[in-house]
């Protein structure tokens, strides 16, 4: 009877540690999935980020085209005018 009582003293205290291991297996397993998720989220932000970035960089390139096409118009009509500037105005 005391062999059978140890067994079971035994096989209880087994039991707890394998109990101990999976909560702590379980635990981890938690800790990682949020760990992922977390990661997940900087990523889109990350990426939404980058797109903003992608349309201001199409704006400001679209911009500077309109200021080239612009100052070249006005280049062009400068040059059509060719007014002589005086550089001197001197009396006689």
């Amino acid at each position: 009877m005391d062999e059978l009582l140890r067994e079971r003293d035994i096989l209880n205290k087994n039991m707890l540690k394998a109990v101990n291991a999976t909560q702590k297996q379980t635990d981890l397993v938690k800790l990682h999935e949020q760990a992922k998720r977390n990661l997940e989220e900087e990523i889109q932000n990350y990426k939404d980020e980058a797109q903003k970035q992608r349309k201001i960089i199409f704006h400001l390139e679209k911009e500077r085209d309109r200021y080239i096409n612009q100052a070249s118009d006005l280049t062009q009509k400068a040059d059509s005018v060719r007014m002589p500037w005086p550089l001197h105005k001197g009396k006689g």
